[in-house]
């Protein structure tokens, strides 16, 4: 693994940059907004891909959402900039679209197994709540843990 970089390492070295704001005040709505944003940004800053191509990616998924009927208000921005993440990933092999899925099948998962109050990890997928115990059906506890995300530039 010596030509991959770990997102949440780099990230965590990264200089703390002022938060992005708008005239509405902050420019990032969720907290999953500013990861994918600082996700692209370190793609690019990483030699993963040119900014050229992020820009091309992007527009594309803009348009194409545009052309489904998306009116283009801004609050669909980031959905945007995530299909475009997603698709560089697919495109690039980085994962497959059966892997992308079932992982957020996971994260669906983990996000109704959380109790309020404790952290969010993938691992609460594979948690037995309380609410879950008079319902029979597999929530995955068969299921491989899920490796970090990597980014290896050396494809």
């Amino acid at each position: 693994m010596g030509d991959c970089i770990s997102l949440r390492d780099e990230l965590l070295n990264e200089p703390a940059q002022p938060l992005l704001r708008d005239k509405e005040g902050t420019a990032f709505h969720n907290s999953w907004e500013a990861e994918a944003f600082a996700m692209g940004n370190l793609l690019i800053k990483s030699g993963f891909m040119t900014q050229a191509e992020w820009v091309e990616i992007f527009s594309q998924e803009i348009k194409a959402a545009q052309a489904e009927g998306d009116p283009d208000r801004g609050d669909t921005y980031y959905s945007h900039w995530m299909n475009a993440l997603e698709r560089i990933a697919i495109e690039r092999q980085v994962t497959d679209r059966e892997t992308l899925e079932e992982q957020q099948r996971l994260w669906d998962l983990a996000v109704k197994n959380t109790p309020h109050g404790v952290a969010l990890k993938l691992e609460n997928a594979l948690l037995q709540t309380p609410d879950h115990d008079d319902h029979h059906h597999h929530h995955g506890a068969d299921a491989e843990r899920p490796e970090p995300i990597s980014i290896c530039t050396n494809r």
